[in-house]
């Protein structure tokens, strides 16, 4: 079962993540984020057109970028963690209780 489960997160980091996928040869981040977001709108659009329901796609479409919003702050937190070395949440504690 935990074969199974690794396989299922390496499929998964391999699709999403852009820094590893084929996407990782663009050098903007921005760039990378703005085309995995048409790619996620073509999908929603082909799943609802699948299923003949242009209601499905708006929910589809709707899930499909609250996800990859999600996925890319997500990763944007652990860069900049793993870029400064340090932890800017337990900084920003720190100084809000010498504010407080």
């Amino acid at each position: 079962m935990k074969q199974f489960a690794l396989k299922v997160y390496d499929v998964y980091t391999y699709i999403f993540d852009s820094t590893r996928n084929p996407l990782r040869h663009i050098p903007d981040p921005v760039s990378r984020f703005h085309i995995m977001t048409v790619l996620a709108c073509m999908w929603s659009f082909a799943f609802a057109t699948y299923i003949g329901s242009m209601i499905v796609f708006g929910v589809s479409l709707a899930a499909h970028i609250i996800l990859l919003l999600m996925f890319f702050f997500t990763m944007s937190v652990f860069y900049d963690a793993q870029q400064n070395k340090s932890s800017w949440l337990l900084k920003l504690r720190r100084e809000k209780l010498k504010q407080g």
